[in-house]
């Protein structure tokens, strides 16, 4: 299953997600860079803009990731694929992705609304 890829890239590769909001569309090394994340697979880093929501975030995290595992898809591919992703997510399996993308902040706010402690 694709998630399990997706988890492996995130946990085995040594890549870095790094929530900034210095994303903007120029060109580093040739490549575009998008308004909501880009992978710098020299530097092993995904960034993301944490600017955008929450589920924009995991469906940006997912296409940086899908651009990872599968290099030759094209943009258009990478896009369609997070997508249907992102739908098709379990609720743990957005949680996990969750955890990479949420900054400490929206992490307390949402164990809050829920009645959850961050102290475990």
């Amino acid at each position: 299953m694709i998630f399990k890829k997706l988890k492996r890239v995130l946990l085995e590769s040594g890549y870095r997600v790094i929530l900034t909001s210095n994303v903007s569309r120029t060109k580093k090394k040739g490549l575009a860079r998008g308004i909501k994340g880009y992978i710098v697979p020299d530097d092993l880093k995904i960034y993301i803009n944490k600017n955008i929501g929450v589920n924009d975030r995991v469906i940006t995290l997912v296409h940086e990731l899908l651009h990872e595992i599968y290099p030759v898809w094209t943009e258009g591919k990478v896009s369609q694929a997070s997508e249907r992703i992102f739908q098709r997510l379990t609720v743990p399996q957005l949680g996990f992705l969750q955890f990479f993308i949420m900054v400490p902040a929206e992490i307390r706010a949402m164990l809050k609304s829920n009645n959850l402690s961050s102290a475990c």
